[in-house]
C-alpha cells in the first residue's frame, strides 16, 4: 500500500475516533431493507438520545409543554451545545463515512450515510463482539465504550454482557483487579438513572472516588445527571446531596448520613459498593487498643440498612464461600471463568545464596548473591524494560529501600516529572525525599504522602513514566497500574498479608488488561520469620495453596451501637424500651455477622442493656412512668452525626463553650472524639462505657501514657495550623516532641506525623466542627454555631479566626497547566491585611472610572502580592464570582 493511501487511512480511522462519531453513524444507518436515511440535525441529535436511553416524550394535549418535554428539550440543548458532536460530523463528512446535502450550517443541512460509513460501521460491530444488540445492557455499555475510548471490551466485561439481560436485582460481581468491573457497574448505574434512580457508589478510599469523578462524572453530567462527590475532601451541602441523582462517596461519609437520617439517605434505590474484601476483618482479638476501629463493623452495618430500601451490586475479587454472602443479600453471582494467572515464585536465602522456585516447581535457579533484590532482578533478565512495584511492610522501610533503587537500579529519569508530582509541596518533609528519588526514576507510596502528591503520582504510575514503585501494602486501594512485575517482602513485621485474599490484591496490581496483554510475574520474598509465618512453608501453603477465606465481619462497637438506637428514636416521640431493643435485635440479626456467628443476636441484647441503663443515667434518655423519650440536646446530637458516647461525655464542657473560646479549648474539644483518634499516630483510647458494653479491660498503664503522648503530637500540630503557622513547621515541631517522648525509660517511636496523616487528620477535624455547629444552630445558640462555624474553616484552611471568615481562601490558582492549587494562607494574609478581605474587594476595591488603565493591573501594583500571581489571583476571583452567579440562576 503506497504511503499516501496509507495517511488516508489514517485520516478516516482518526474521524472514527472522534466523541460521538459511532453514535451518529448508527443512527444514520438504514435497518434492513430500508431506504437510506436523509435526516437533519434535530432528527440525528434526537436520534443519538434515544441511543443512550433517553426518549422524546409524547406531546401534551393541551398545548403547553408537560414537564417532561421541558426537561427533554433541557437534555437536548446541553448534549447539542459545545460544538463537540458537530465537529465529530464534519470530520465523518471530510472522511467520506457521510454525505451533507445543502448549504453551510447544520440548521440547514440534512446528513446521509455512504457505503463507506455503513462498511465502517459494521467493521466496528465486529470488533465490540457478539453481544446481544437489542438489550439495554447492551446499548448502555455502546455509551460507556465510547466515551472510554475503547477499542474492545475485555474477555470477562464481553462475558458479563453476553450473559445479562438485566440487572435486575442484588448481584454480586467477583472480578480481579483491573477487568474492568467499575465500567460494569457504570452500566448499571447508568440505566438505573435513566428510570429516574437515584444511585450511590460506595467506595472505602479516596482515591477510587476520584478516579471515578474523573472518568465518568463529565459524562453522566453531559447527560444531565448531577454526580456529587462525599468524601470529605470538601464540605457538602445537604441539598446538593438531596437533588444529586448520583453520589459517589466513602463508607464513613454516607454510613455517617444514615445514622443522622439524613433525608437523600432514604431516597437511594441502587447502592453500589466497591471492594467488598473490606467487609472481611482484619483485626484478631479486640482489645481497648484497637476498639472502634474496625472497618468492616460500619461496612456490615451500612450494607444492612441499605438493603432494605436499595438494589445492592457489589464489586470485589474473589473470597471464599461467596454463596453465604449471596444469600444474605439474596443476590446472584457473576464470577467469570476468565482467569489470568501472573508467574510465581518463591524466594529464599540458602546457604550458597539466594534461591528462586517457581510455585509449580519447574524452575529452579541459585543466586550467588547477598541481596534479595539483586538476584530477583538478575533473574527478571530485562529489568530495564519492565515496571516493577516492591511491596514492604512500612512508611520507613518503602522510603529506604526506595533510596536504594534510586542510587543501584535508577531508571530513565525527567525532571519535569518530578517537579508535576511535587508540584508546591517541595518544602514538606515526605515530599522532600520523594523528589530526591523521583530525579532517578524511582518512586515510594504510601500513606504518609499528601493527598493531592499521591494522586498525582498514581498518575504518572499509571501512564507508565515511572517504572519503579516501593510501597506499603496502601497500594491495594483499588487503583491498578500497569506493573510488570510485583515483589512483596515477607519480613518479621509484615502481617497483613497473613490471608490469601489479601495477597491476591498485592498480586493483582498487574492489572488484568496488562496481564493479558504483556503476563507477569510475582516474586514472594521470604526475609524473616514472622508472628504469621514462622518458615517458608507455611508461608506457600496459605498464599499459594490453601482455599479462599471467607468474610468474617467484626461486631459491632458500643459507639455504632449508641448512634442507631438513638437513631432509632430521634423523631421526638415516646417510645417503649422493647420496642427499641426489637429494632436494635433486627439490625443485628439482618447483619452478616449474623450469618457467621450464632451467638451475635445475644452479644448485642447485652450490649444494648448496658448502653441503654448508661443512657438514662445520663439524662440522655428521658424516663416516664411507662415510656421514654430522647432528650432535646442528645436529638440535636444525632441529627448532627456526633458520636453520642464521647458527645456525652463531654457535654459538660460543650455547655460551657462561649461564642469568644479560644483555639486551644475547641482543638481540645474537636480532639476529644473518636473519628480523629483513629488518625495516625493512633490515640484510640474507649470510654469506660465503650468497654464495659464491649466487656474489655482498662488499658495498661504503658499504653494509656503512649496515647497521652501521641495525643499531644496531634494536639500541638493542630494548635500551631489555627494559629496560621505553615504546615512544614508546625508538622515538624509536633515531630520533635513525639520524638522526646519516655515511657518506663525508654524512648518511643511510631510518634510521628506526616504531612498525608496531618491533611487527613485536619480534614476530619474540620468536619467534626461544622457537625458541632450544626448540633449548636439546632439549640438556638446561634453566636456558639458561628464559632465552630468559623472554627471549621481555620482547621480546613490553617488560618486564624479573621482570615476564616473571609472567602480570600477559597480562590484556586491554576498552576502547570493542568493543576490547581488553593491560594496560600500566607498570601490570602497579604491580602487581608492590605485591606483585601473579600474576594469581592480584590475585583472592586481599584476600580476607580476617572483613572486610565484596568482594575486589575492596579490591584496588581497594589495587593502586596507578586504581580504575575496578582493577575492569576484576579482572574481567579472573576472566575470564582462567575461560578457563584451560574450556580444561582
Amino acid at each position: 500500500m503506497e504511503e499516501k493511501e496509507l495517511d488516508e487511512m489514517r485520516t478516516r480511522l482518526r474521524a472514527l475516533g472522534n466523541r460521538y462519531a459511532i453514535e451518529i453513524l448508527q443512527v444514520l444507518r438504514p435497518e434492513a431493507g430500508d431506504i437510506i436515511p436523509n435526516m437533519g440535525w434535530d432528527e440525528i441529535v434526537e436520534g443519538i438520545l434515544e441511543l443512550m436511553g433517553t426518549e422524546r416524550p409524547k406531546s401534551s394535549q393541551e398545548g403547553d409543554k408537560s414537564g417532561a418535554e421541558v426537561e427533554y428539550e433541557r437534555i437536548k440543548k446541553r448534549f447539542a451545545a459545545g460544538g463537540t458532536l458537530y465537529e465529530s460530523m464534519n470530520k465523518l463528512v471530510k472522511a467520506e463515512y457521510v454525505i451533507a446535502l445543502g448549504s453551510k450550517g447544520k440548521k440547514q443541512r440534512t446528513f446521509m450515510i455512504t457505503h463507506e460509513g455503513r462498511l465502517a460501521l459494521s467493521a466496528v460491530d465486529s470488533m465490540i463482539g457478539p453481544t446481544s444488540r437489542d438489550t439495554e445492557v447492551y446499548r448502555t455499555a455502546k455509551v460507556l465504550l465510547r466515551h472510554k475510548n475503547f477499542v474492545r471490551l475485555l474477555p470477562a466485561q464481553e462475558k458479563f454482557l453476553n450473559e445479562a439481560q438485566d440487572l435486575e436485582g442484588n448481584i454480586i460481581i467477583q472480578m480481579p483487579p483491573g477487568s474492568g468491573k467499575t465500567f460494569l457497574v457504570m452500566v448499571a448505574i447508568l440505566i438505573k438513572l435513566q428510570e429516574g434512580v437515584k444511585c450511590l457508589y460506595l467506595s472505602p478510599y479516596i482515591s477510587i472516588i476520584t478516579q471515578v469523578i474523573n472518568e465518568y462524572g463529565e459524562l453522566f453530567e453531559d447527560l444531565g445527571y448531577n454526580v456529587v462527590r462525599h468524601d470529605g475532601t470538601k464540605s457538602t451541602d445537604p441539598e446538593e446531596l438531596r437533588k444529586a441523582d448520583l453520589i459517589v462517596g466513602v463508607y464513613e461519609s454516607v454510613f455517617s448520613d444514615i445514622l443522622r437520617r439524613e433525608k437523600w439517605s432514604d431516597d437511594v434505590g441502587l447502592a453500589v459498593v466497591d471492594e467488598l474484601t473490606e467487609l472481611d476483618s482484619s483485626i484478631g482479638e479486640i482489645d481497648a487498643g484497637n476498639l472502634g476501629t474496625d472497618r468492616s463493623a460500619k461496612l456490615d452495618c451500612l450494607i444492612t440498612l441499605l438493603k432494605r430500601q436499595a438494589q445492592i451490586i457489589t464489586l470485589s475479587s474473589r473470597f471464599g464461600d461467596t454463596e453465604r454472602v449471596a444469600e444474605w443479600l439474596n443476590a446472584r453471582i457473576f464470577r467469570p471463568s476468565v482467569r489470568l494467572n501472573p508467574d510465581e515464585y518463591i524466594v529464599t536465602r540458602q546457604e550458597k545464596g539466594i534461591q528462586i522456585v517457581s510455585s509449580d516447581g519447574t524452575q529452579n535457579a541459585l543466586f550467588e548473591r547477598e541481596h534479595f533484590l539483586e538476584s530477583i532482578i538478575e533473574h527478571m533478565k530485562d529489568y530495564k524494560d519492565k515496571s516493577v512495584l516492591i511491596v514492604v511492610s512500612s512508611r520507613n522501610r518503602a522510603e529506604w529501600l526506595a533510596g536504594v533503587m534510586s542510587r543501584h537500579f535508577p531508571r530513565e529519569s525527567n525532571d519535569v516529572f518530578a517537579e508535576q508530582i511535587i508540584g508546591d509541596e517541595e518544602h514538606m518533609p515526605v515530599a522532600s525525599r520523594l523528589k530526591e528519588v523521583l530525579k532517578q526514576g524511582v518512586a515510594f507510596h504510601h500513606a504518609g504522602l499528601s493527598s493531592n502528591v499521591r494522586r498525582r503520582l498514581e498518575e504518572t504510575i499509571k501512564i507508565g513514566r515511572i517504572r519503579t514503585v516501593v510501597s506499603t501494602t496502601g497500594i491495594t486501594a483499588g487503583i491498578s497500574f500497569p506493573f510488570d512485575c510485583v515483589i512483596i517482602l515477607f519480613d518479621r513485621i509484615m502481617d497483613y498479608l497473613g490471608a490469601r485474599s489479601r495477597y491476591l490484591q498485592i498480586a493483582g496490581r498487574i492489572g488484568e488488561y496488562h496481564l493479558a496483554e504483556h503476563g507477569g510475574s510475582v516474586y514472594i520474598v521470604f526475609e524473616a520469620p514472622s508472628r504469621r509465618f514462622q518458615d517458608v512453608e507455611s508461608l506457600k501453603e496459605t498464599l499459594l495453596h490453601r482455599p479462599l477465606e471467607p468474610l468474617d465481619p467484626g461486631p459491632i462497637y458500643p459507639s455504632i451501637l449508641a448512634n442507631l438506637m438513638t437513631r432509632q428514636i430521634v423523631s421526638g416521640r415516646v417510645f417503649k424500651k422493647e420496642k427499641l431493643q426489637a429494632a436494635m435485635n433486627a439490625v443485628a440479626k439482618e447483619s452478616f455477622r449474623a450469618v457467621q456467628h450464632e451467638d451475635y443476636e445475644n452479644q448485642i441484647k447485652k450490649m444494648f442493656s448496658t448502653l441503654f441503663t448508661w443512657l438514662v443515667k445520663m439524662n440522655a434518655v428521658e424516663a416516664g412512668d411507662v415510656d421514654f423519650k430522647l432528650s432535646k440536646s442528645v436529638t440535636a446530637a444525632t441529627r448532627s452525626g456526633l458520636e453520642i458516647i464521647r458527645y456525652l461525655e463531654i457535654k459538660k464542657a460543650l455547655d460551657k463553650v462561649e461564642s469568644d473560646a479560644s483555639n486551644d479549648t475547641l482543638v481540645d474539644i474537636i480532639l476529644s472524639f473518636g473519628l480523629p483518634q483513629i488518625i495516625r499516630p493512633r490515640t484510640s483510647y474507649p470510654t469506660r462505657i465503650e468497654l464495659r458494653a464491649a466487656g474489655l479491660e482498662k488499658p495498661s498503664n504503658w499504653y494509656d501514657e503512649l496515647t497521652k503522648g501521641r495525643s499531644k503530637v496531634k494536639r500541638t500540630a493542630i494548635k500551631g495550623w489555627v494559629d496560621e503557622r505553615a504546615a512544614v513547621d508546625v508538622i515538624s515541631e509536633a515531630n520533635k516532641f513525639g520524638q522526646n517522648i519516655v515511657i518506663d525509660g525508654r524512648n518511643v517511636g511510631g510518634l510521628d506525623i506526616d504531612e498525608g496523616d496531618f491533611g487527613s487528620l485536619t480534614r476530619i477535624c474540620s468536619g467534626l466542627a461544622q457537625d458541632l455547629s450544626h448540633y449548636f444552630a439546632q439549640l438556638k445558640k446561634k453566636a456558639v454555631s458561628e464559632r465552630f462555624h468559623v472554627f471549621s474553616r481555620q482547621l480546613l484552611y490553617g488560618a486564624n479566626e479573621d482570615l476564616a471568615e473571609s472567602d480570600l481562601l477559597e480562590l484556586i490558582l491554576p498552576v502547570n497547566g493542568n493543576q490547581w492549587v488553593s491560594l496560600s494562607h500566607q498570601d490570602a494574609r497579604n491580602l487581608y491585611d492590605g485591606g483585601y478581605e473579600s474576594i469581592s474587594d480584590v475585583l472592586r476595591k481599584d476600580r476607580d472610572p476617572e483613572k486610565k488603565g484596568l482594575a486589575r493591573d492596579r490591584f496588581a501594583r497594589n495587593s502586596g502580592l507578586d504581580p504575575i500571581l496578582a493577575k492569576e489571583v484576579y482572574k481567579a476571583a472573576l472566575t470564582h464570582v462567575r461560578a457563584k452567579l451560574e450556580e444561582n440562576e
